[in-house]
């Protein structure tokens, strides 16, 4: 069994590891997209980066919730990839698309290995962003609990990230195409995309939290271990996506991402400061 006396120790070593990777990359990253910068021989990087931060959650996930985190992280995985697989080859659920070959390597020549790990992230992400919201009192989250309300809502903001980056991955990245015949409210993108996933991000974050619930309910005490690292991962994303649309000129994306941070900026400060606020009320009467 893992155990914090055999690969516990070098999981959480791995966690930290990947994340100083990611940190060093990422605003060299935002700069050279932003600014159209990307060397030719660098296309590789954007999967490279996607992967990393796929795997980071992975190993994140199999620290704090063990095995059964490990095994959340590996339906994700493979859930997400056979919906893509299905998608890009019979245009069903998300509409007619198809990868580009920026992305590479590719399982079986159709969907791109970094693309059931970007799925990995967002769905982490946006539960973490999810229980962040809905957890006003501060108190630790009760994972022996499968509430609609976060499965919901953890889906509605995977949704809202994928709204900032369809135009960045389709014009900007070049990561996928839509077939000419599509047509799009949303630059383009047909509406079927953005139910398919909505409703693929309720079912993995379902997935992801009734894992966590076998979890809790066989005794296994979640590691407190960066509990921040979800949000903190969903935000520097939404970052780069509101960066590089703006600075590409894709205004709108920008402006949707700019919103969505200003309400989770919002969730974490106002309540710091009504907090602050009432000390203030309470020591000078």
């Amino acid at each position: 069994m893992l155990s914090d006396q055999s690969l516990l120790p070098q999981l959480r070593r791995s966690v930290v590891l990947l994340l100083a990777v990611y940190l060093f990359i990422y605003p060299f990253a935002i700069v050279l997209v932003a600014l159209d910068r990307v060397p030719v021989w660098g296309t590789w990087m954007g999967g490279a980066l996607l992967i990393l931060q796929g795997a980071l959650m992975g190993v994140w996930l199999t620290v704090r919730y063990r095995w059964w985190g490990a095994l959340a992280a590996g339906l994700i995985l493979v859930i997400s990839w056979a919906v893509e697989h299905i998608g890009a080859t019979t245009g069903f659920p998300f509409g007619s698309y198809s990868y580009t070959d920026v992305l590479q390597p590719q399982i079986f020549g159709v969907v791109p290995l970094a693309i059931p790990f970007a799925w990995l992230l967002i769905v982490v992400a946006a539960v973490g962003v999810a229980e962040r919201i809905l957890n006003r009192d501060g108190r630790p989250v009760d994972d022996r609990q499968l509430h609609p309300t976060r499965v919901l809502t953890a889906a509605s903001f995977a949704l809202l990230l994928d709204v900032t980056i369809e135009p960045f991955a389709v014009y900007i990245n070049r990561y996928w195409v839509w077939t000419s015949d599509e047509t799009g409210f949303y630059y383009g993108i047909p509406a079927s995309n953005f139910v398919a996933w909505w409703v693929t991000s309720l079912i993995l974050s379902w997935v992801l939290l009734a894992l966590r619930r076998q979890a809790a309910h066989r005794s296994h005490t979640p590691q407190h271990f960066m509990p921040w690292l979800p949000p903190v991962l969903y935000l520097t994303n939404l970052t780069m996506f509101v960066v590089v649309n703006l600075a590409r000129g894709q205004v709108l994306p920008a402006l949707i991402g700019g919103l969505i941070m200003l309400v989770l900026a919002g969730d974490w400060l106002l309540p710091r400061l009504a907090r602050r606020l009432r000390r203030v009320a309470e020591t000078n009467p």
